[in-house]
């Protein structure tokens, strides 16, 4: 497997615009190593690993963390959830906020969940009830089971 991931991820992940990832693309700071099959300009992980906002660990065996970001950014929504809350462990509840809701596109129950509460606690975002609500709604009707506790609870107090 290439430790490669897309020019979004390493922007998100690095925390920069990718404007700016293209700027040192062009100017021959960074190198290009692929693209993949949609189409998106891929950079080699260890190229870019020293600059990232967080650490990952290195676990060998195919494991850890630089896997996982690298299925991430595949699109698998359990690897992007598992990402985002990585992210909320390094205190960057900001770019968890992001991985979140690209695992919640694809109804992950779990990131749904999280989101609610980000939003819940302003954490990453501007606080807002409404929005955690609908997160936590779409959670539970995705059979989240803490989530539907919270519907249960919330609509029983409402009565």
């Amino acid at each position: 497997m290439n430790d490669v991931v897309s020019i979004d991820t390493a922007a998100l992940m690095m925390d920069l615009s990718k404007r700016t990832l293209w700027r040192r693309l062009s100017a021959g700071t960074l190198q290009r190593h692929s693209m993949d099959e949609r189409g998106r300009v891929m950079l080699a992980l260890t190229d870019i690993a020293e600059h990232l906002c967080v650490q990952l660990s290195d676990e060998p065996a195919g494991g850890g963390d630089r896997v996982l970001l690298i299925e991430a950014d595949k699109g698998d929504s359990a690897a992007q959830n598992d990402v985002a809350l990585l992210l909320l462990e390094q205190n960057r509840p900001d770019i968890a906020l992001q991985w979140f809701l690209l695992a919640a596109q694809q109804q992950h129950a779990d990131a749904m969940h999280y989101l609610s509460e980000l939003y819940q606690q302003g954490l990453g975002v501007e606080r807002c009830e409404n929005t955690a609500m609908l997160w936590r709604a779409k959670a539970a009707s995705q059979k989240h089971l803490i989530a539907d506790a919270q519907m249960a609870v919330i609509t029983r107090a409402s009565k």
